[in-house]
């Protein structure tokens, strides 16, 4: 289990980039992306990256069930409209952040899809509607 930091102009963007790690990415989030405030996302990001380039207007934090490696693969093929940090247990600030974690607000208008991938319930529903079809066809023959 990590930690994501995500760093982004606005809020739409940081929702945008959640559910594309959640869609894409096919990582799990545990529980509501929490807010940050933006200037201890960017001392959070100077501590473990050793700089920032600009800083951020708005950001969160989202615990994922995955380990650090496999996630910063999986966000490497991806390309979200924020910026993202992975935060491992390796990591010193790693302890507060989980402790601190539930105190923070909760980030509002995210929400995870429920059924997964919407290909997938696509493809369910078009194989409903043919089962439907098939069946009043049926009937129909039978009068």
């Amino acid at each position: 289990m990590v930690l994501l930091l995500i760093r982004g102009d606005n809020y739409e963007k940081i929702k945008n980039a959640l559910a594309d790690i959640h869609r894409h990415a096919k990582l799990t989030i545990i529980g509501k992306p929490k807010i940050m405030v933006p200037e201890a996302a960017d001392e959070l990001l100077k501590y473990i990256l050793g700089g920032i380039k600009k800083p951020c207007k708005k950001a969160c934090l989202v615990k994922i069930e995955e380990n650090a490696p496999r996630a910063i693969d999986k966000i490497r093929k991806i390309h979200p409209p924020a910026h993202i940090v992975v935060i491992s247990e390796r990591h010193e600030p790693y302890p507060y952040l989980i402790e601190d974690l539930p105190k923070m607000p909760p980030l509002k208008g995210y929400y995870k899809s429920k059924g997964g991938d919407e290909e997938e319930n696509e493809k369910e529903k078009m194989a409903g509607l043919q089962k439907s079809k098939k069946f009043i066809n049926l009937l129909l023959n039978l009068n």
